[in-house]
C-alpha cells in the first residue's frame, strides 16, 4: 500500500513537472518565434522614417531648383544671378570683389 502511494506520488510529480516544462517550452518557442520579427519591424519602422525624412529634403530641393529654373528663364534675373553668383561681367566692366 506505501509502495503504491509513493508511486502514485512520483508519477503526480512528474505530472506537475512535465506540465511546468511543456509550458516553458512554449514559452520559449513563442519568444524565439516572435521577438526575431519584432526587430526586423522595429528596424524597418526606423529606416521608413528615416527614408521619408530624405524625400521630404530631397522634394524641397526640386522645388527650389524648379523655381530658380523659372526664374533663370528671365534674361535679367539670368545676368543678375551670373554676375553675383560667378562674378561675371559686363563688357568694358570692372568688378571689385570685397570681402568682409
Amino acid at each position: 500500500m506505501k509502495l503504491k502511494k509513493r508511486a502514485q506520488k512520483f508519477f503526480n510529480s512528474c505530472k506537475e513537472h512535465l506540465w511546468r516544462i511543456s509550458i516553458g517550452a512554449v514559452i520559449l518557442l513563442a519568444i524565439i518565434l516572435i521577438v526575431p520579427p519584432l526587430f526586423s519591424l522595429v528596424r524597418t519602422h526606423i529606416e521608413i522614417r528615416r527614408l521619408n525624412k530624405e524625400k521630404m529634403r530631397y522634394e524641397e530641393s526640386i522645388r527650389k531648383d524648379s523655381l530658380l529654373i523659372e526664374k533663370l528663364k528671365n534674361d535679367e534675373f539670368l545676368e543678375q544671378y551670373a554676375r553675383e553668383r560667378y562674378f561675371m561681367q559686363r563688357a568694358n566692366e570692372q568688378v571689385f570683389i570685397v570681402e568682409d
